[in-house]
């Protein structure tokens, strides 16, 4: 995944579609929660209790992180030992259905596709070589929690991205969040791990309830 693939000449870009990779490309929710459960006892916070689940996904970033006692200084050590984890378990995670229908769709439409995400590079291009997703001309991985703006901008200027033609199509209320900061669209989709009227209160330009609407919303030409 270190060199981006070269563009069909003959079709014009009609979007650049950053997207996030759990809850949005994976559905890892499963097994996130059990690799964090695991680690928990060893980083003396509260594990997630998935009757909770509902309620969770009301919440933004710091206020689960305050629920589950993970403090910031704690956070940094968490997230590299859930890379870590994730790595055993790539070939557990399964594209959301109707993800690759709308991607290829996409693809043949004219848009450009890259990955941002908290997850690390290795287990991103380890997910999508298992499912032939070629399509991806970048994959920044390991992104801060809090800092996916950033990123973000770092990773529109590296690959000479036309600000105004890109999308950050995420599951998570710090992914609007992030997206706005960097000047670019933004668009929430619902299958992931947010609830669907916590992203909707944060404005997102879009939100897509399949991923078969992502196709119409990013397969016009602007």
């Amino acid at each position: 995944m270190s060199r981006p693939r070269r563009r069909a000449t003959q079709v014009a870009v009609t979007a650049i579609a950053i997207f996030d990779f759990d809850g949005t490309l994976a559905d890892s929710l499963d097994v996130v929660i059990d690799e964090y459960n695991r680690l928990a006892p060893r980083f003396r916070v509260k594990g997630i209790d998935r009757n909770e689940l509902p309620r969770l996904r009301t919440l933004g970033g710091r206020a689960a992180l305050a629920e589950h006692h993970v403090s910031l200084w704690k956070l940094p050590f968490i997230a590299h030992a859930m890379r870590r984890a994730l790595h055993r378990r790539v070939t557990d995670l399964q594209p959301f259905p109707g993800i690759i229908d709308a991607l290829r769709s996409l693809e043949q439409a004219g848009c450009v596709f890259s990955v941002l995400s908290t997850n690390s590079k290795p287990n991103i291009a380890k997910f999508l070589r298992a499912h032939e997703l070629t399509m991806f001309e970048h994959v920044a991985g390991s992104a801060s929690m809090f800092g996916k703006a950033g990123a973000l901008k770092q990773l529109i200027k590296r690959a000479h991205y036309e600000r105004s033609r890109v999308y950050y199509v995420g599951d998570e209320v710090r992914d609007i969040s992030a997206a706005k900061a960097a000047g670019v669209r933004t668009v929430a989709v619902a299958w992931g791990y947010a609830q669907r009227e916590a992203m909707l209160a944060k404005a997102p330009d879009h939100l897509a309830e399949t991923p078969a609407q992502l196709v119409a919303i990013l397969g016009a030409r602007s």
